[in-house]
């Protein structure tokens, strides 16, 4: 930019600028006027419907965490009637074993026996239900506390409700097992047509060769957990006008926190304000758990008011469990929500007309300083360029040297390999022609042909050490070079790594010639292989590296793939970030891939990419990953 087109636009940001921050400040001042005004309407609206969504979701929730708590103490009944039955089997063995250590030696079995019979037939338990009951191992009845008239007799033919032999299936228990729970099913009555469920449990007594047992109705049982649940559910309070009903299959009321209420019918209860029957409509939804808006009289009132409930049902128990909440009651948190708003609206109107007088007087002052600042940010602002190219410059050339020095040391490790077979060679021969002369053996043959051998070996020598300085020489300008002799160039260089790791290198390369710098590209292709190579060192089983040489249109395609396994996919779209490595520290630098992608891009117009790619060679299924290089021609 010239002098005098600086000075023109310093000109224009000396007097646009303050017009157009009053302009702005006032189109700035209306919007926010109205759109302050638009969202103090919908923020009202929006929070009466959600003052009731979150009174819905919290009532739902309460009846959900009351059901989860039901189910868990339906599922356990039976294990706690289990446990229970034990517990009291144990207490009477206990006393029948103690009153047998202590008289056996001084009473006869009769009066022993009198003396048991004396001391658990009337033990009772599970609210008077529960009692003991005794068998000898001929299934004939010691102790029956119900029925006297039993006692004495044999029962081994005795049938449950379902025909089952209840003690001989007994003794059989008995006969394999110290003790052992049992089931039966009996008519509470007998012209009752339903058979109840009854779960006992039974221990041998080997010192009189009797077994006691006890056993109760699961459907009893069951009636206590209820009165546990109630009462346990009667302690929750949910609020002042919130609380928990619990309502039986036949509409009445087990739990309300109006104690009048219980045992009452809830239909009429809901016939006095609501005009259709809502017990039935409650009884549906509550299947599934859902929301229903009833008319009710608060507890405290005999005023109707409209109450949203959730309701759900129990199974197994045919209960209902409800809570809900009267809508004046969020009519009136509603409404004070509202009066905090108004008053916040109102502040904040006055604060926008404040705040924007205040901004705009700020920015008209500001914006006569700016202008006179801005010449000097802008050479300030050249001169940063300046430097920070310089910089950028300056961090190339280290990457570079950095790339060059791993490069390096990359090169020395592939020297040593090459030298060490030729050395030997040299040594051996060296060694022959000595060990020959002393035992006088050495011929002018065997001479000439070792000393040819070390000729030969030697002239080798000199030509590696010159590939690979010819490898180092710099890139002054761009030449057209045989890309499938350059990747030749790069295979003999590492040849006797590959050879070490015992990898077979597959090319598939067609006869094209590129325009570029051949020896950085020579680099990038000595550090992909040399990744491909270091990768493959820990596979099991046959190694390959494919190369792949294809011309399309413009360009040359060129992929270097291996079978290692791939790179793991959360760090595959970092490996070309400088410093990045997947290498311990002491393995590599992180910059030999960053460095290949730069050449690529920046110095042969080309692109460098990689992915993970799963093949078929030979049969077999490979996964490997796969660097792809787009080059131009030209």
């Amino acid at each position: 930019m010239n002098i005098k087109n600086e000075k023109k636009l310093l000109f224009i940001l000396r007097y646009s600028l303050p017009a157009f921050i009053l302009f702005s400040s006032f189109l700035i001042t209306l919007f926010l006027y109205f759109e302050n005004k638009s969202n103090f309407e919908t923020i009202k609206k929006d929070m009466e419907e959600k003052y009731v969504l979150d009174k819905k979701q919290v009532i739902k929730e309460q009846i959900e965490t009351v059901y989860d708590y039901i189910l868990s103490e339906q599922k356990d009944t039976e294990s706690k009637l289990k446990e229970s039955l034990k517990t009291r089997v144990y207490e009477a063995h206990k006393i029948i074993t103690n009153i047998y250590s202590e008289y056996k030696d001084k009473y006869s079995k009769k009066e022993i026996d009198k003396l048991i019979k004396t001391s658990i037939k009337d033990i009772r338990f599970n609210n008077n239900r529960g009692y003991f009951f005794v068998y000898d191992k001929n299934a004939i009845n010691i102790i029956h506390p119900l029925v006297p008239s039993l006692e004495g007799k044999n029962l081994i033919n005795h049938k449950d409700s379902k025909g089952t032999f209840v003690l001989k299936d007994s003794l059989n228990l008995l006969e394999k097992n110290d003790e052992s729970y049992q089931e039966w099913y009996w008519r509470k009555t007998k012209d009752s047509l339903y058979e109840y469920k009854k779960i006992g449990f039974i221990k041998n007594i080997y010192e009189l060769d009797y077994f006691i047992g006890t056993g109760e109705y699961v459907e009893d049982f069951s009636l206590d957990i209820q009165e546990k649940v109630l009462t346990q559910l009667n302690k929750l309070k949910f609020g002042k006008n919130s609380y928990l009903i619990v309502v039986d299959k036949n509409g009445k009321y087990l739990l309300h926190i109006n104690k009048d209420l219980i045992g009452k019918s809830v239909t009429k209860k809901l016939k006095k304000w609501n005009e259709s029957d809502i017990f039935k409509e409650s009884k549906k939804i509550a299947s599934q758990g859902g929301y229903l808006k009833v008319i009710f009289n608060k507890p405290d009132s005999v005023k109707p008011s409209e109450k949203i409930v959730y309701v759900k049902s129990v199974p197994n128990w045919d209960w209902d469990i409800s809570t809900g909440f009267y809508k004046d009651d969020v009519n009136k948190l509603i409404n004070q929500r509202k009066e905090v708003l108004t008053k916040n609206y109102n502040e904040n109107v006055k604060r926008v007309f404040i705040f924007a007088f205040i901004v705009t007087t700020i920015l008209l002052l500001l914006s006569f300083y700016i202008s006179r600042i801005i010449k000097k940010r802008f050479e300030d602002y050249k001169k940063d360029i300046k430097h920070h190219i310089d910089e950028n410059h300056k961090q190339n050339v280290l990457l570079s040297q950095k790339i060059k020095l791993a490069a390096m040391g990359e090169m020395m490790e592939n020297v040593a390999h090459q030298w060490r077979q030729p050395l030997s060679l040299i040594t051996t021969a060296s060694s022959g022609i000595k060990f020959q002369k002393d035992l006088d053996l050495l011929t002018d043959e065997s001479l000439i042909e070792s000393v040819d051998r070390i000729s030969e070996t030697a002239n080798h020598l000199s030509q590696t050490i010159e590939d690979f300085r010819d490898f180092f020489k710099p890139d002054k300008e761009k030449i057209s070079f045989v890309l499938n002799k350059s990747i030749e160039k790069t295979l003999n260089l590492l040849y006797s790594r590959i050879k070490n790791k015992e990898i077979i290198v597959i090319k598939s390369i067609e006869d094209v010639t590129i325009e570029g710098f051949e020896r950085e590209l020579l680099q990038v292709l000595m550090n992909l292989l040399n990744n491909a190579i270091d990768a493959l060192e820990e596979k099991e089983g046959q190694r390959y590296i494919f190369i792949d040489v294809i011309s399309k249109k413009e360009n040359v395609i060129l992929k270097i793939k291996d079978n290692a396994g791939g790179i793991d996919d959360e760090v595959i779209n970092r490996v070309f970030e400088p410093y990045f490595t997947t290498k311990h520290k002491s393995q590599g630098t992180g910059i030999g891939l960053h460095m290949s992608q730069e050449i690529i891009s920046r110095h042969m117009d080309g692109v460098l990419e990689v992915s993970n790619t799963q093949y078929t060679y030979k049969n077999k299924s490979y996964k490997g990953a796969v660097f792809s290089m787009k080059i131009p021609f030209k």
